[in-house]
């Protein structure tokens, strides 16, 4: 197959998969804007001047946690599992529970309002505003294409004695590939749809013409290691075995960790 011009690299991909170092900057913006908010408190509304503060000082927390934690996962390695005579890797999605957080917290600014105006009654601009963020957050919500509800459960790669399985967030079944079909990842389409990075991952295989692709949000390793550890189970058909045995996980390691 040969490969489409405008497809690009696994370094281009990972590139983009890579964001623990973007965070720096979103920290920085909710840091200011905890700030500022807290000197709103004192000409603005109490009741909505309160509520924003305290929501961005947990949002600059949540982002912190999140950067720490995908730090933590690039640097120790994703946690490998053998299930059912394969050794799996769930995917990434700590990201994209937390924004969901996010939006169910700012969907009870409305109510909050009201029961703050209650406590303590002023302008009755808070309970306005309130609302209209709870409005905003809900529709964010419903538009959102990644819910932690549409997210399945599965492992996200799964590298079996005879195949290798992807299925991404929204899929219910995993895609089959035979190692026979000899896989090789031929690039990637990055783009942004709805405000959301997405990397399409075309996956070429001996008896197709037509690529395979998969849409790799939540992916749980680099681009780079899934396409070493493709490659070696491909050239190297005596080693599959192995990844049925409870010595599955350390192989994969140190495929992953060679030199």
């Amino acid at each position: 197959m040969v490969k489409s011009p405008h497809l690009q690299s696994l370094s281009e991909a990972d590139a983009q998969l890579n964001t623990a170092d973007r965070l720096f900057k979103p920290i920085l913006l909710l840091v200011a804007g905890t700030a500022l908010s807290y000197f709103l408190c004192f000409i603005m509304p109490a009741g909505i001047a309160v509520i924003f503060a305290v929501y961005l000082s947990l949002a600059t927390l949540g982002v912190i946690y999140v950067g720490v934690e995908r730090f933590v996962r690039r640097h120790r390695g994703t946690a490998l599992h053998v299930e059912h005579g394969a050794v799996t890797l769930y995917p990434d999605t700590t990201a994209i529970r937390f924004s969901s957080t996010v939006l169910i917290v700012m969907m009870a600014w409305g109510p909050a309002s009201v029961a703050f105006y209650l406590v303590r009654p002023e302008s009755i601009t808070s309970i306005i505003i309130g609302f209209c963020f709870s409005y905003l957050a809900y529709t964010l919500f419903v538009t959102t294409k990644y819910r932690p509800s549409r997210i399945h459960r599965s492992p996200m790669i799964t590298l079996a004695p005879n195949y290798l399985a992807i299925q991404p967030l929204l899929h219910d079944n995993p895609t089959r590939i035979g190692w026979d079909r000899n896989p090789q990842i031929e690039g990637f389409e990055l783009f942004v749809a709805n405000k959301e990075s997405h990397q399409l991952m075309h996956v070429s295989t001996r008896d197709s013409e037509d690529a395979l692709v998969f849409d790799m949000k939540g992916m749980p390793i680099s681009y780079w290691q899934l396409a070493r550890l493709i490659n070696h189970f491909v050239a190297h058909p005596e080693d599959r075995a192995t990844l049925g045995t409870p010595q599955g996980p350390q192989l994969v390691t140190d495929i992953l960790t060679a030199g």
